[in-house]
């Protein structure tokens, strides 16, 4: 994403369009900063997220079956 493209989304989360799905998801109660947080990010940082991601919530769910074993 270039600079231009970045001031654009930046300019579309912070002030959406009325009655546009943006607008609908800001009422709602998106935190549409996140959607900008991930598109400065490269698809292999998106990725690494990701399995981030995935591997604290494996171990949560392996410690939620430990205390239960107890």
């Amino acid at each position: 994403m270039n600079a231009r493209q970045l001031d654009r989304a930046t300019q579309l989360v912070t002030n959406p369009p009325p009655g546009s799905k943006l607008a609908a998801a800001k009422e709602f109660g998106f935190d549409l900063t996140l959607l900008l947080e991930n598109l400065v990010l490269t698809p292999t940082e998106r990725l690494q997220k990701l399995c981030a991601a995935g591997a604290f919530y494996e171990e949560i769910r392996r410690a939620g079956e430990r205390r239960r074993m107890r």
